[in-house]
């Protein structure tokens, strides 16, 4: 992908903070609202052909300095420091057979090793089945696996003096004979480069995402220090709008920034 395509993706999102209080469903961010920034953002068509999510999914990081909740909203702006721990996934939907559905989760970069170099892509960050959606309780919402995953998390690094990279994470519905195939698809000896989510989806009848989302991390990027939340252990409210700030006045530093950007 362009440099000058991949801008015009990251222009909407780069001045947002990564995490302002979130807001509830009702008031902010609907499944439409997702669909429309993953185009936005050129992951629909260029990663998976379609999505019209019937949920939403929230993906909260901790902050390995301060222990607090970090809500990667769609199109965030995290630090590579911000997710070096697994995130938890919490499931927002009204339909009414998701507490007993089994679901996939796939965590994966598209431009790897780079935006404009993309050789590597797709690299996968975590990959497995069996979560269940957790609608009692303590954490209410958030989506839990017992069972090993596929691929372990490994979180994003990209490389130095790389432009941000998209993370995606996608939520399926697990096929009726997804735990005796899977494995003979991807397993711990699978490279996690080249990884092509639509091929793996398709051969094990996934079907389209049930949700997702996305953020962005990149070495340059500075990301926010606000929390969703006092420790990871309590349930963070669903995410606030894809960007409820309102105009942004772009100081020198934020256009040194941006130059930084065009020089690489």
């Amino acid at each position: 992908m362009a440099f000058f395509g991949f801008s015009v993706f990251l222009f909407p999102f780069l001045f947002v903070p990564a995490l302002a209080q979130p807001t509830s469903c009702a008031r902010g961010v609907s499944p439409a609202d997702v669909s429309t920034a993953f185009s936005n953002a050129g992951l629909v068509p260029g990663v998976i052909p379609v999505f019209n999510p019937s949920g939403i999914l929230d993906v909260v990081f901790t902050i390995p300095t301060t222990q607090q909740a970090l809500n990667a909203t769609p199109g965030a702006n995290l630090t590579v420091q911000q997710t070096v721990n697994e995130p938890q996934l919490f499931l927002t939907s009204d339909n009414t057979n998701a507490p007993d559905t089994e679901y996939v989760v796939a965590l994966f970069d598209p431009d790897a090793p780079t935006p404009q170099n993309a050789s590597l892509a797709q690299f996968r960050h975590l990959l497995g089945g069996g979560y269940r959606w957790n609608v009692t309780g303590s954490n209410p919402g958030i989506l839990a696996n017992m069972t090993p995953a596929l691929t372990d998390f490994f979180p994003p690094g990209p490389p130095p003096r790389s432009d941000p990279h998209r993370y995606m994470v996608l939520l399926y519905v697990q096929s009726q004979d997804f735990e005796s195939k899977a494995a003979s698809v991807v397993n711990a000896s699978t490279p996690r480069t080249n990884f092509n989510i639509t091929a793996f989806s398709d051969v094990l009848s996934l079907g389209s995402p049930f949700a997702g989302t996305f953020f962005f991390t990149g070495p340059k990027l500075t990301g926010s220090t606000s929390a969703s939340g006092s420790t990871t252990t309590g349930t963070p409210a669903p995410s606030g709008a894809v960007s409820n700030h309102g105009p942004l006045t772009v100081s020198a530093a934020l256009l040194i920034i941006l130059l930084a950007y065009f020089s690489i």
